[in-house]
């Protein structure tokens, strides 16, 4: 009995605190993701540097004889492993569209609209750069922020960064991850296959059924993604997409009521309270009323609780291990100001706090929308320094946009890299210098005040 009640609780947090678990893993993931980085940057520059090339091109083969996909190891990484990751991301967004932070125009206006300039002016920055011949293509490098490690630098804050900047960033990021899937769908997709295409119509059809007719096991819609997924890939839209669509496809609403769920749960309290109650109705009460804290969550939900871990801390980590690598052994400083690499630099550590905080202000000039509470514009520049740290998704967009192992790659990740640590460091300096945020302060009225 005694190893049952925080059980329950936890599971009640777990309803009632969504937003602060996923703070807590996308901080401790991106600890991870560092780590991985400094492994891959070590090990690509070392004496076993051929080790780390052959095992990322080492050929796998997955499927029936017959029926089989053969791909290099990174490849399975970036196609497959990823799809997963976009799955979190699609189960992301549907959430904050329906019951989070973007769910009413009032509270979306300010972080959409920073997102969309946060998007705009370092895309616009990195072709005034490099809009000739093939480096032009990584326009959507820059584009994107890495929300784990944005997440992870504000932890190392404490009370320096109010909670509702974490919150504004967060959306920020996740409006981002939806620009750069748009962006991957219609500007890095290759040669469209129309046989391809429809099998994955169909496969879509049959998921958008089963949300319709009420099916609700996270499962059988993670089954049902997997021929969508191979439909995709054959498509020549990326792969990834299909971790999306089905994403947005599970169910995100309860089969019941909270004040239904409540209503039992405080009569199955009242059972296991009652002292003269046998020991065996207490324990089936607590059980009981596990199941219907349970039954509490949407299948959206149970399904990103039970895969934000091993995204966060799993395959994250392992894409960085497997992309970040890049040999820096008796390359000039001069790398830097090649067009690809100084187009990304620029529109990551300028292009993003402009684009973030420039739209910010105008937005909150045109009385369309006010700052978070007790969030100053130390706070918002603070934040716009670090959104320009792209690295995951940048990575991830670089390796479409250029030909792996490429020079232009290369330079990608070099820009991607220095970027990351130059804009992690500025908006580290920014909000480290805001004072601590005390509890009035969070409660007061948001405007565009400067942090003394």
């Amino acid at each position: 009995m005694a190893n049952k009640r925080p059980r329950s609780i936890a599971a009640l947090l777990k309803i009632l605190q969504p937003f602060e678990a996923f703070v807590r893993v996308e901080a401790l993931g991106g600890t991870l993701l560092i780590i991985a980085s400094v492994i891959a940057l070590i090990w690509a520059n070392s004496e076993a540097s051929a080790s780390y090339v052959a095992l990322w091109e080492r050929p796998f083969t997955l499927g029936l004889e017959g029926a089989a996909l053969q791909k290099p190891l990174i490849l399975w990484i970036n196609d497959l492993l990823m799809a997963v990751f976009f799955l979190l991301v699609g189960l992301e967004i549907k959430r904050e569209l329906l019951v989070g932070e973007l769910n009413t125009a009032q509270k979306a206006i300010l972080p959409a609209l920073a997102a969309v300039g946060g998007m705009v002016v370092p895309a616009l920055i990195y072709y005034a750069v490099a809009h000739e011949g093939p480096a032009a293509s990584g326009w959507g490098v820059p584009m994107a922020t890495d929300i784990a490690f944005a997440i992870g630098v504000m932890r190392l804050l404490g009370n320096r960064v109010p909670n509702s900047l974490v919150v504004f960033l967060t959306a920020l990021a996740i409006i981002d991850d939806l620009g750069a899937i748009l962006v991957i769908a219609i500007f890095y997709s290759g040669a469209l296959k129309t046989t391809a295409l429809l099998w994955a119509a169909v496969f879509i059809a049959v998921l958008v059924v089963m949300n319709r007719f009420g099916i609700r096991r996270p499962a059988l819609y993670l089954f049902a993604g997997i021929p969508l997924w191979v439909a995709i890939l054959k498509s020549g839209i990326h792969a990834t997409i299909a971790g999306v669509i089905v994403g947005f496809c599970v169910p995100a609403t309860s089969q019941f009521s909270l004040a239904s769920i409540l209503a039992d749960a405080k009569q199955l309290l009242g059972v296991a309270s009652n002292k003269t109650a046998p020991k065996e109705t207490v324990e089936a009460s607590l059980r009981a009323l596990e199941k219907r804290f349970d039954d509490a969550e949407s299948p959206l939900s149970n399904l990103e609780h039970a895969l934000h871990p091993y995204v966060a801390y799993a395959i994250v980590p392992i894409f960085a291990l497997a992309n970040a690598g890049v040999v820096l052994l008796g390359a000039s400083p001069a790398l830097l100001l090649e067009p690809v690499s100084l187009g990304v630099i620029l529109g990551l550590t300028l292009g993003k706090p402009i684009g973030v905080v420039g739209i910010s202000v105008l937005t909150v000039k045109m009385g369309w929308a006010k700052l978070p509470a007790g969030v100053t514009m130390r706070h918002l520049v603070g934040a716009g320094l670090l959104a320009g740290i792209g690295f995951t998704m940048s990575l991830f967009v670089a390796g479409l946009g250029f030909e792996v192992g490429s020079i232009y790659h290369t330079e990608a990740k070099v820009g991607i890299l220095a970027a990351s640590v130059i804009a992690g460091l500025a908006g580290l300096l920014v909000l480290r210098s805001a004072k601590p945020v005390v509890a009035a302060e969070t409660s007061a009225p948001a405007s565009l005040q400067t942090s003394p």
